[in-house]
């Protein structure tokens, strides 16, 4: 069944969650932002990690264990982690998954997929999972070893997810076009063709946003840390892009559920003084512009 067809599930409101961007199949890092995160989560308060993409599925022992291990943190902190699809994940593995009774899909004990176009809401906000995105170096790898054409959001897709009407947050992998950027030239290995086709997914993915018009986009995969709020045509839209792993700050935060507001990022605390001091540690744009995306 699509699951952009499926009615958007009330499922029990955390009061704050964990947040985060890249990880690769990096378990160590992994493992300590789960910890790290959850400490900072309340007890009594289902607690979850929704996770932004380019996660670690892979199809390697380094992936399964990947898998257990970070279940295995999980199941220490009483947590759950959630996550919309990487480019950088076996997607094979992804399309034998089977949905459970509200639309997630089980990996394991503890890790769920969020389907493309999955709905569900939390203190009254529709939220929209939408993975997905072009591998730029996708001319170094190897189809059904390190790289699956399913990477991308399809124009079906696309359009059951704009059928199904509006939402209030987009949890995304890649950025909508339309939020301006400033990177280092890429390096030779990426193709001409590569490069364009993810600047067509981003402008598929801004066509997306257009029709169902959220009030907050959260994202992963340009491994650059930015908070930004933006007109796309629809009013304001708060955005922030988590930067990836082993970066110094940036690559998860706590967010306040009720009031969409960030009550932490890595490496910064949001509260009173240090709030105002973290606006001026947002990293320059283009610092991770190099690494493969």
């Amino acid at each position: 069944m699509d699951p952009a067809s499926l009615p958007a599930p009330a499922l029990p409101a955390p009061v704050r969650i964990g947040v985060a961007g890249d990880w690769h199949g990096n378990t160590g890092w992994a493992v300590r932002a789960i910890r790290r995160i959850c400490a900072q989560l309340p007890a009594g308060s289902p607690r979850i990690v929704l996770h932004l993409g380019d996660f670690g599925i892979w199809p390697d022992r380094g992936g399964a264990e990947f898998l257990a291990r970070t279940d295995a943190a999980l199941a220490a902190a009483g947590a759950q982690l959630w996550f919309v699809d990487g480019n950088h994940e076996d997607h094979a593995m992804l399309g034998r998954l089977s949905p459970g009774p509200d639309g997630r899909c089980p990996v394991t004990d503890r890790i769920w997929h969020l389907p493309r176009g999955y709905r569900w809401e939390w203190h009254g906000r529709r939220w929209l999972a939408l993975g997905g995105a072009v591998s730029l170096d996708r001319a170094e790898r190897t189809a059904g070893r390190d790289w699956w054409p399913e990477e991308e959001i399809s124009a079906a897709q696309a359009a059951a997810v704009t059928a199904a009407g509006p939402a209030d947050v987009l949890v995304s992998h890649d950025c909508p076009a339309g939020i301006e950027h400033a990177f280092t030239a890429p390096p030779p290995a990426w193709s001409r063709a590569d490069v364009a086709r993810a600047r067509q997914h981003q402008e598929l993915l801004a066509g997306v946003a257009a029709a169902v018009r959220p009030s907050v986009v959260l994202h992963g995969h340009l491994h650059e840390y930015y908070r930004r709020t933006v007109d796309l045509g629809w009013g304001p839209v708060s955005v922030t892009g988590l930067d990836c792993d082993n970066a110094q700050h940036g690559n998860w935060g706590i967010l306040d559920l009720a009031a969409l507001r960030w009550d932490r990022l890595q490496g910064q605390l949001l509260t009173g003084l240090a709030r105002s001091l973290a606006r001026r540690a947002v990293p320059p744009a283009g610092q991770h512009a190099a690494r493969h995306r």
